[in-house]
């Protein structure tokens, strides 16, 4: 199965149906864990003991300024999905889920239908993994970040109608903001947004740029490795999905893009929509690298973005992205508090996941704990290793140094990002990924490792002391072991099925959503030698509205350079854009590509001239180059080209997959 440029539309559905494999086993309809063992029951009962059970100001924040539950409303989906959970508490642990994410679980469980946050302001929680925040202005409404899907952003905005006055006697949308560039923030738009709408949509500076940049070079890799972080595969259940950290889980639908009519290119701007006063303030680098946060004086409110949520986030996301910068995050946290909290300017904090914050004394207390928990994490990190601790055993050096005051504390916990991969991407943004041991300067590849080990020891030696480590509970040296016999030989059923066991029991053991499921879907992926679909964020929309120039750099990516260099290609190249004004020029030469706009066309061997929808067409397969752009030149070149250029399989290696399958 391979992902072509085409192939971008697609569905978000999280709960994938899935044939009979081919070996007998079953798909994920009646795929299902093995119970947790006595070691890994002991381990979470001692956790539960720790944690501050006491604590149950978050449920009620949850239940505050309830207007009205799903019921039976498409808006309640998603919840559907989870109601396993229904039946279940806090109280309840079930022994195959670490109790601190379970009580995760259950808070965003308990979130589900059209909550006040305060007169005038509404959040729509429970639909989506985001929420959608309502503002209301003068003669309407405003959407700040219709959820992920247009499925979902639709029915959410048509339960908050049923509950919501109509104004002027109608439901009007007067505005659209989009926090950042997260797909969980803008995808809906389509569910919301017609072709009647004629108001502003404002986004952060760099939206766009931002939004293509993750989502395009990378974007094969990242969707394959989003289905271990997300766990795409695994039942929801107490053996497979039970939270997704910032919400419960994802909608099922399209994303979408209704691109902004205008990015908020200054460091903060107040706006006016519809008699509604605001004002905008650019905060990237930390969450996302284009984010924006909102203060709204007539209603004495702060929308913080994702810059704070009931849990500790990513400063690195297993899916694959830009390493986050927890230094600047703590002065964002510092100056929102100071500007807007302890000045007394508002009364309240909402954003885009979890509830809203009441209260002076309660957010500034809330905010202090967030800001310290990344500057924990930031300046600790950097201590230890100005200390000479390497980036391998940063995360367990600050796993043993967390202050009983983050522990103690829900909101802190590491259920999106933890204590320890979050450590290391603080040490990999200053210091990089190399820890100076000579070893690893020019290490074996992954299999040769495995291999030198094999070969020393013998397979057999290896899966006996990995099953000795397994049977004491000692799953992470079992892993290690049973991984290298996997990665040699990934036939020897033997070892699949212990590494698979080992990984089940880490999983049942992990706080952190990421840890969980990647954990989990090693294991189903081991003992089925499937890999499911992945799931993509490029969508059409998001197509469309890729820069040309960022199209570009993608091609270049998929340019295989021997395969260049055996067809000696060597040729410059300009596209244009009339109707923008727009001329791109390339070069292909010494098996790479490269290319810049420029401010006028130049002499080429080959010219396109193609207006930017029409090359959107093209891309989505409606039509070919040769139908939809004016060729000058060499229009042999293109076929040429094409010849060099890779398509990404989908479906690659993560855990070793038998030969007979990969």
């Amino acid at each position: 199965m391979s992902v072509k440029p085409t192939a971008v539309a697609v569905s978000l559905c999280m709960a994938l149906s899935l044939p009979v494999l081919a070996d007998g086993l079953a798909g994920i309809e009646t795929y299902q864990g093995k119970p947790a063992s006595e070691h890994t029951i002991k381990a979470n009962a001692e956790l539960a003991k720790r944690l501050p059970w006491e604590d149950t100001s978050a449920f009620e924040r949850t239940q505050r300024g309830l207007i009205a539950p799903f019921g039976s409303h498409a808006a309640g989906e998603l919840k559907n999905k989870f109601n396993y959970m229904a039946a279940m508490s806090v109280k309840d642990l079930p022994p195959t889920v670490n109790p601190s994410i379970w009580r995760q679980g259950m808070l965003n469980y308990a979130a589900g239908g059209l909550y006040e946050v305060t007169d005038g302001v509404y959040q729509v929680r429970g639909a989506d993994l985001s929420n959608m925040t309502i503002y209301r202005s003068d003669n309407g409404y405003i959407i700040h970040d219709p959820l992920l899907s247009d499925k979902a952003a639709a029915a959410a905005w048509d339960f908050a109608k049923q509950h919501l006055p109509k104004i002027n006697g109608e439901h009007r949308i007067t505005g659209v903001l989009y926090s950042h560039m997260h797909i969980d923030h803008f995808g809906g738009s389509r569910g919301i947004i017609d072709e009647q709408f004629d108001g502003p949509i404002l986004a952060p500076d760099g939206f766009l740029k931002e939004l293509a940049d993750e989502n395009m070079i990378g974007g094969n890799a990242m969707s394959r490795r989003a289905q271990y972080q997300y766990g795409t595969t695994l039942p929801n259940s107490t053996k497979g999905i039970v939270d997704n950290a910032l919400g419960l889980g994802t909608s099922d639908g399209q994303v979408t893009l209704v691109a902004p009519t205008e990015e908020i290119s200054e460091r903060e701007r107040w706006v006016t929509i519809d008699g509604l006063e605001m004002l905008l303030i650019n905060m990237p680098g930390a969450e996302a690298p284009a984010e924006m946060v909102v203060y709204l004086p007539k209603y004495r409110s702060l929308n913080t973005a994702e810059l704070t949520y009931d849990g500790q986030h990513n400063i690195y996301t297993f899916r694959g992205a830009k390493v986050r910068d927890a230094l600047v995050w703590t002065k964002y946290l510092t100056e929102l508090k100071l500007r807007f909290v302890d000045s007394g300017k508002v009364d309240n904090i909402h954003a885009a996941h979890s509830a809203p914050v009441w209260g002076q004394a309660e957010v500034s207390d809330y905010m202090t704990l967030q800001r310290d928990n990344y500057g924990f994490v930031h300046n600790q990190s950097m201590r230890l290793a100005n200390h000479g601790v390497t980036i391998h055993d940063v995360g367990r050096a600050i796993e043993e140094i967390v202050p009983e005051s983050q522990f103690n504390t829900w909101h802190t916990n590491g259920y999106h990002g933890s204590y320890s991969h979050n450590a290391r991407a603080v040490v990999n943004l200053y210091l990089g990924y190399h820890d100076m041991n000579p070893v690893n300067v020019n290490p074996l590849t992954s299999h040769d490792k495995s291999c030198t080990y094999v070969e020393a020891a013998g397979a057999g030696t290896l899966v006996t002391a990995g099953k000795g480590h397994f049977e004491a509970g000692r799953y992470q040296q079992a892993s290690q072991l049973l991984n290298d016999v996997v990665t040699c030989q990934p036939d020897n059923q033997k070892a699949r099925d212990l590494l698979a066991d080992s990984y089940e029991q880490q999983g049942y053991q992990a706080e952190t959503m990421a840890w969980r499921n990647s954990y989990l879907q090693g294991a189903y992926e081991l003992r089925t030698g499937f890999v499911a679909d992945s799931l993509k964020a490029a969508s059409p929309d998001v197509i469309a509205n890729t820069p040309t120039g960022m199209m570009l750099d993608y091609l270049a990516v998929r340019l295989n350079a021997p395969k260049a260099e055996a067809a000696g290609l060597d040729f410059n190249f300009q596209l244009i854009h009339p109707e923008l004004n727009e001329v791109y020029y390339g070069e292909v030469s010494n098996a790479n590509m490269a290319n810049i706009q420029i401010d006028k066309p130049v002499e080429a061997d080959l010219t396109l001239t193609i207006s930017k929808a029409d090359l959107t067409r093209v891309l989505l397969g409606d039509g070919t180059l040769a139908e939809r752009a004016n060729i000058k030149g060499d229009a042999e070149l293109l076929g040429q080209l094409k010849a060099v250029l890779d398509t990404f399989e989908s479906d690659f290696e993560i855990v070793p997959l038998p030969a007979q399958k990969s």
